[in-house]
């Protein structure tokens, strides 16, 4: 690309890549964005394998040992818009404090609003002593929109679509419908995916249909060796992207039952395949892409056997009715894009 094109310097000071937020990088490649990126290993528990565009220069944070570092680094390159993901690392915070510093600052936030005790006293800390540092905050979508508004940002200074899936790999091209009664969870084998009551559910409803259905699990995690081993639950283990979206193909709903789930990509993703879902109201992103009895259902832990009852609902529908949901799907997957993330990009920076 012409070097006079790409004019828009961006560093994110980011946490743990990921492949949709790499694909989000490689578009603002297409429209003109120099992207710089200072990112944290990949995490055990989802040991993804990436192919890093070459057009984007990466740095370990391991490498920069203080803020100081980091701030030669924004010295030497000159971004026009500096991108700080959360407030968990302290240089990072650092750098929004530096007044030499003029690019403009943006706060990534995907946190929800709970209204906790820490989130009450942490916005009014941050309102006093880090607001003013901060031109504007982007937000996967209005959970964190309000927790945006606490923390003292206006409506014209919030922007959401922080998050998009892959909509080039996860597409509804490669789903059909053909009754292969099988249920799939994507995520990390942790407590707070849901994951026991998720098995304990399908073994009971399952014992009492005449047609079984399947269970498929894809991840890893603490619970592996809890895992339940029953003849129509297959645990794949971790798989990379490409295995992942041909499980996705042969699956029929997706599930996924979080406690605490502040976003969730892959909810886009199956919605982006046209698959009807079952999800908890603590998944962030059922606010743009799960409306109840309409691309599937929405349950709460907190009223008893909510989960189960949706869950056995869900699994006696015909063909039929899932694949009317599964359309229902593909319309809400498109209120976020790839397309929406660039220009939301050049909104900001601009």
């Amino acid at each position: 690309m012409n070097q006079k094109i790409r004019s828009k310097k961006v560093l994110f000071l980011f946490t743990e890549l990921s492949g949709y937020i790499l694909n989000s990088f490689e578009n603002a490649l297409s429209v003109g964005f120099e992207v710089h990126v200072i990112n944290y290993p990949v995490n055990n528990q989802a040991p993804f394998k990436f192919i890093k565009n070459n057009n984007i220069f990466f740095y370990e944070r391991s490498d920069f040992k203080s803020s100081c570092d980091i701030n030669t680094l924004i010295i030497n390159i000159k971004p026009g818009a500096i991108f700080i993901s959360g407030w968990i690392d302290k240089d990072y915070l650092n750098i929004v404090k530096n007044s030499s510093i003029k690019s403009k600052k943006i706060l990534m936030l995907d946190n929800p609003w709970r209204g906790t005790l820490f989130q009450n006293i942490w916005a009014l800390y941050f309102n006093f002593f880090y607001k003013s540092k901060f031109d504007c905050i982007w937000v996967p979508g209005k959970p964190q929109t309000k927790y945006a508004k606490k923390l003292g940002f206006k409506k014209d200074y919030i922007f959401e679509g922080l998050y998009t899936c892959n909509n080039r790999i996860f597409n509804s091209t490669l789903s059909k419908f053909k009754k292969s009664k099988v249920i799939l969870f994507v995520g990390r084998y942790v407590k707070e995916k849901g994951l026991e009551e998720l098995w304990q559910n399908f073994v009971s409803i399952n014992s009492t249909l005449d047609s079984k259905w399947q269970l498929w699990c894809v991840g890893t995690g603490n619970l592996w060796n809890d895992r339940i081993k029953d003849s129509n639950i297959k645990h794949f283990g971790f798989v990379q992207q490409e295995k992942l979206v041909e499980i996705i193909a042969g699956s029929d709903i997706y599930v996924l039952p979080s406690k605490y789930e502040p976003w969730g990509v892959s909810l886009h993703e199956m919605v982006s395949m046209g698959k009807p879902v079952l999800v908890s109201d603590k998944v962030g992103s059922s606010y743009s892409f799960a409306k109840n009895d309409v691309n599937g259902f929405i349950f709460s832990h907190k009223k008893t056997n909510d989960f189960k009852s949706k869950m056995k609902k869900l699994m006696k529908l015909s063909k039929e009715d899932l694949e009317k949901m599964g359309k229902e799907s593909l319309n809400l997957s498109k209120s976020i894009s790839t397309n929406s993330w660039v220009k939301t990009l050049n909104k900001i920076y601009d």
